[in-house]
């Protein structure tokens, strides 16, 4: 049974990350106006100066260097003392018809030898894996599919011999098709993109950790192929799974909101929004808390170039429902890099968020105007303001906490 949930959620901050960095949406989907106060898409799907550079910073366009604030540290995944899967063996499960199940055996095939993957999960602890085959399941699958039902799938399918007994190192990459819509935490593809989990599944050698993705078939991919998008959500999850695979005993994952760890997630989590395609594959960028102790671009595999970003000196702000505060917001690179494009978003409909500028320049100050209707609550998860930098294709996000009082 969860008790956690685990899951790539399907949010207005992974749309506003991907229209910052490909123009997919305008920004006022991302709770948030551009300076004039309008509500108008990028026009050209490009980033860095390429977007709105008629729009100067406001305020005084810098600081000096002796007053001005430093960057916070970037927030640190903690371990909190469960396992992790060494080697994960992938197994792939579809249904019959699906049009994309080769593409998906490919990938899994890929993922877990990969030098992308064994890079990425070295410092969890994670090495190389291997694949463990496919099954498709002949039958036409449900129109409506819960975490009782993935879970009565995987465990049919080892008593029928169709795939390997669990093991706590076997990753079952479950993919519903087309048309099957998956409920566990709401509406599959509107509430969240895909999770992963576990239980205790008991057969004849004992009780073993069933670990497993599950991602659902979205119609909706961000302008991505289905298999492009698909694959970017299940290499999400495999990467959090290898890292934090047990429900009920989680290792390497930020449980509580506090000021140093603003946004709560797994490794994956705190780097949604950031698809890259690798040998022909769509995968996400990982968190690495080495490069983030070192100050360096935190989302790997990152390109070579400065850090970057925007920044408040506030871990968090007061913003009682029905009022708006305007704090200063700092552009930096620590070293030599053109304008980058801006933008900032909430976490819930309920923060409006205004940007003073579209693009930024390090020593440059914005504003940053926050709003908030009645109806906002500050509940963790929905009182989060980030913000957001892009320099050609690569972005960085910090957070700030909203509180009501």
């Amino acid at each position: 049974m969860l008790v956690r949930a685990a899951m790539f959620t399907r949010s207005v901050a992974i749309a506003c990350i991907l229209s910052a960095s490909a123009g997919i949406l305008g920004v006022s989907a991302c709770g948030g106006t551009d300076d004039a106060g309008s509500n108008r898409a990028n026009p050209d799907g490009g980033s860095d100066a390429a977007i709105g550079t008629d729009a100067a910073a406001t305020g005084d366009g810098g600081t000096d260097a002796s007053t001005r604030p430093a960057p916070p540290p970037l927030e640190l995944i903690p371990n909190n003392g469960g396992p992790i899967i060494k080697s994960p063996e992938l197994v792939t499960v579809t249904w019959k018809g699906d049009d994309i199940a080769a593409n998906l055996v490919a990938f899994d095939t890929w993922l877990p030898t990969s030098s992308l993957f064994t890079t990425m999960m070295a410092e969890w602890g994670v090495g190389a894996g291997l694949y463990g085959g496919a099954y498709s399941i002949d039958a036409v699958a449900p129109a409506n599919m819960d975490d009782s039902a993935i879970q009565a799938v995987i465990t049919d399918a080892i008593n029928q011999g169709k795939v390997p007994a669990a093991n706590g190192s076997r990753i079952y990459m479950i993919y519903p098709p087309k048309g099957t819509v998956v409920t566990t935490f709401g509406t599959g593809c509107t509430d969240f993109q895909a999770y992963h989990g576990s239980f205790q599944y008991a057969g004849e050698g004992g009780t073993a950790l069933a670990v497993y993705s599950v991602t659902p078939r979205c119609a909706d991919t961000f302008g991505m192929t289905p298999t492009d998008f698909t694959t970017w959500g299940a290499s999400h999850e495999v990467m959090e799974a290898s890292s934090d695979p047990d429900s009920q005993n989680p290792t390497w994952v930020i449980l509580n909101q506090t000021p140093s760890t603003p946004q709560p997630g797994e490794n994956a989590d705190l780097c949604a929004g950031h698809p890259s395609k690798v040998e022909g594959h769509m995968v996400t960028l990982n968190y690495s808390n080495a490069a983030a102790k070192a100050g360096a671009r935190p989302c790997v595999p990152a390109p070579a170039g400065p850090m970057f970003g925007i920044y408040s000196d506030l871990a968090d702000v007061t913003v009682p429902p029905g009022t708006s505060v305007e704090i200063p917001i700092y552009a930096y690179a620590d070293g030599p890099l053109p304008a980058f494009s801006v933008s900032a978003y909430a976490s819930t409909t309920a923060l409006t968020v205004t940007l003073g500028a579209k693009t930024a320049k390090a020593g440059d100050t914005l504003t940053l105007k926050i709003a908030a209707s009645s109806a906002f609550t500050a509940a963790p998860g929905e009182n989060i303001v980030s913000l957001y930098a892009n320099s050609a294709g690569y972005g960085v996000t910090r957070e700030i906490i909203a509180k009501r009082k």
